[in-house]
């Protein structure tokens, strides 16, 4: 068989085939374009079959790059509203309001609904004390917000969950935000950070830790079958305090304990104000600890 004995296909042929109509407007908008080229001068008889095959193969691969262009191009902006099973999101001016339906869906659910409204949420389910259980945490912009508008919190007047909670982030926002989910923690295992350490604070029931030195309270906290964890309190140059974990050798006994904060079911973190013996303050960046929403 030659060349010759070939059927020839035109451009009108391929047109009419089924498998190549463009599905979306895009594709069809961009091989409207295509077909309505003029075409290319005929070529000199002697290079007249190699140049159809050569025609035959260009038209297939527009074809392809119209249909891709198709299925990859966005069918609209980000939705004003989103809402399944997990949450319900809604825009009210520049800020969107996120209502928690069940805080125990998955965490895919809820970065679905983020997702579809243009925002870049990361959501994670974090081990926490019995009282944040089924508790959303957040929203918390890792690094920082510097942004118009606010991140927020409040209780929504009408619902119908034992869980709802409402947020305001604003719709415009380009970072990344995160949010927690509560669970259980598992015996021994550790909470993840859900509160600040507030100055004298008192985490157990008819103890007082406050204004009482290491040795004391360590031989307390341990009668009552708790770890203790230590961390030295520091105050900041410019006002404020930060704290930088330690080992145990690294504390005296005669030093002052602040307060403490329970950091697991059966461990405790003890806030201690070091003595001068401790040394200079270390810078407050190089002692900080990554916490549940630093990570992608």
């Amino acid at each position: 068989m030659s060349l010759a004995d070939l059927t020839p296909i035109h451009d009108r042929d391929l047109a009419d085939h089924p498998a190549a109509q463009p599905t979306g407007p895009a594709a069809r908008a961009l091989m409207n374009a295509i077909m309505s080229e003029e075409p290319a001068p005929a070529p000199a008889p002697a290079r007249r079959k190699p140049r159809r095959l050569l025609i035959l193969g260009t038209a297939a691969a527009t074809l392809a790059a119209a249909v891709t262009l198709a299925l990859t191009l966005p069918p609209g902006g980000p939705a004003t509203e989103y809402a399944n099973a997990a949450v319900a999101i809604n825009r009210d001016a520049d800020q969107f309001t996120v209502t928690v339906i069940d805080p125990t869906a998955e965490r895919e659910r809820f970065e679905e609904a983020f997702r579809a409204v243009g925002l870049n949420v990361t959501v994670k389910i974090i081990p926490t004390e019995p009282k944040y259980v089924g508790t959303m945490l957040g929203p918390i912009a890792p690094g920082g917000f510097e942004w118009s508008g606010h991140l927020g919190r409040s209780t929504p007047k009408n619902c119908d969950s034992a869980h709802c909670a409402a947020f305001s982030v604003p719709s415009d926002y380009p970072g990344r935000i995160a949010f927690g989910i509560g669970r259980a923690a598992r015996p021994g295992e550790r909470y993840a950070e859900t509160d600040l350490y507030d100055q004298g604070q008192e985490p157990l029931d008819g103890y007082t830790l406050s204004g009482k030195t290491v040795e004391t309270v360590r031989a307390a906290l341990r009668e009552r079958g708790l770890t203790v964890h230590y961390r030295l309190l520091w105050d900041h140059a410019d006002g404020g305090y930060f704290d930088q974990s330690v080992p145990a050798e690294r504390v005296k006994d005669a030093w002052i304990v602040d307060g403490g904060k329970k950091s697991s079911s059966d461990g405790l973190d003890l806030y201690i104000k070091p003595g001068p013996e401790a040394g200079p303050a270390p810078d407050s960046q190089s002692v900080a600890e990554p916490q549940w929403y630093d990570q992608p």
